[in-house]
């Protein structure tokens, strides 16, 4: 029997559909919110969206409605609460007349969220240890109510040709907004291509991401798309060798990182934030230490790539353990429901013994579909050591 679950989200500064991240690039918050929802209603829970949706809609059994259904009355066990945009303010969400059973704030950076002490939620959810360190060291929120679950990769069935077309060694790929490591990129691109000019780098994402207007990108070697949908990123993802991701900026998770291996093109990221996390260097992907905005790092991209396109054996290994990480939105909404069995009904299977215990704060173990989870601290640990997964 599935769960009743309300998502909410006061956000307005986009508006969108359930399928918009299919036909146009948006936010990672808005992403994580539409495909959980959608993997939640096709395990069995009975799932309503209320966010800035023009009108109400259903999609893959989950109903998205419009925040001007928030003032109806509603019973929920679990509601799950977040803004990653806009205002990153949840005081309106202390008015909502939804009675709930579980009360959930889900993080989705590291930017503080206003209200948040006044829900009172029983549980804070961090997309990653980094963040879910953020939000206890510098949010200062208790270590009790803390739990990670990483944040899903979308997984997208093409029908046309490209999942069978050659993998072009010399194709890169920059997915994000700009201010996130563009200029990196086009900096390693400008090395690449001294030495063989046949490099070339597809960027895809522009201001309208976060709500603005794409702007224009005019360089040799470089193709720009502008701000698109999953399905054709993904494409470019299939056909291209590498993806970059060299930035300042700490993600909590990354989603880029994720669905770049999904599609088995090799990530070069800087080593910040979630990124040592969710990269393991030299076997799912690459880590650059170092300021992303410096010649030493980018010419240390450009070796790695270089190297790279002389090994496409080894190459190939890197590629096929980046397709079997197990954070698809299918799994991590799996991970959900066993953190809600446990939080609501005590279910689910427990280990602390023969020194299996959290390395952190000695917390027992949850065994979720993605692996441990501390019921003490909210740590996540791929094999219930202290390491990154």
């Amino acid at each position: 029997m599935g769960y009743r679950v309300v998502i909410y989200c006061p956000d307005r500064h986009i508006s969108y559909q359930a399928a918009t991240p299919d036909k146009k690039g948006v936010g990672g918050g808005i992403v994580a919110r539409i495909r959980l929802a959608q993997h939640l209603a096709r395990q069995g829970h009975q799932v309503a969206v209320i966010s800035n949706v023009p009108r109400q809609h259903t999609s893959q059994g989950a109903v998205f409605l419009p925040l001007s259904q928030a003032e109806a009355r509603r019973e929920a066990d679990v509601l799950l609460m977040m803004s990653s945009g806009d205002k990153l303010s949840l005081s309106q969400a202390a008015q909502l007349p939804i009675t709930s059973c579980l009360k959930e704030v889900w993080v989705q950076g590291t930017i503080p969220i206003k209200g948040i002490a006044e829900l009172d939620p029983d549980f804070i959810i961090a997309p990653s240890n980094f963040n879910r360190d953020v939000l206890e060291n510098e949010w200062e929120l208790p270590r009790e109510k803390l739990f990670t679950i990483y944040n899903g990769l979308t997984q997208i069935r093409t029908k046309n040709k490209s999942k069978n077309q050659p993998r072009d060694p010399y194709s890169l790929v920059y997915f994000s907004h700009p201010s996130k490591g563009l200029e990196a990129a086009l900096a390693v691109l400008r090395i690449l291509r001294a030495g063989q000019p046949r490099f070339h780098l597809h960027v895809f994402g522009g201001n309208a991401l976060w709500g603005g207007d794409d702007g224009e990108l005019s360089e040799p070697g470089v193709t720009y798309h502008g701000t698109r949908g999953q399905t054709e990123v993904f494409g470019y993802l299939r056909r291209s060798n590498f993806s970059l991701h060299l930035q300042a900026r700490e993600e909590p998770f990354g989603m880029v990182v994720t669905e770049s291996m999904s599609q088995g093109c090799i990530p070069i990221a800087s080593a910040v934030g979630a990124f040592p996390e969710t990269i393991q260097h030299g076997k799912t992907g690459y880590l650059v230490p170092g300021d992303h905005n410096t010649e030493p790092v980018h010419r240390k991209a450009a070796d790695l790539i270089l190297k790279a396109v002389q090994a496409p054996d080894y190459s190939n290994y890197i590629r096929q353990n980046g397709q079997n990480i197990p954070w698809t939105w299918e799994n991590q909404a799996r991970v959900f429901s066993a953190h809600w069995d446990w939080a609501l009904e005590k279910k689910g299977a427990i280990e602390q013994d023969n020194g299996r215990s959290c390395p952190v704060c000695g917390g027992g173990w949850l065994l979720a579909p993605d692996g441990y989870h501390c019921l003490h601290c909210g740590r996540y640990s791929q094999d219930g050591s202290n390491k990154t997964p």
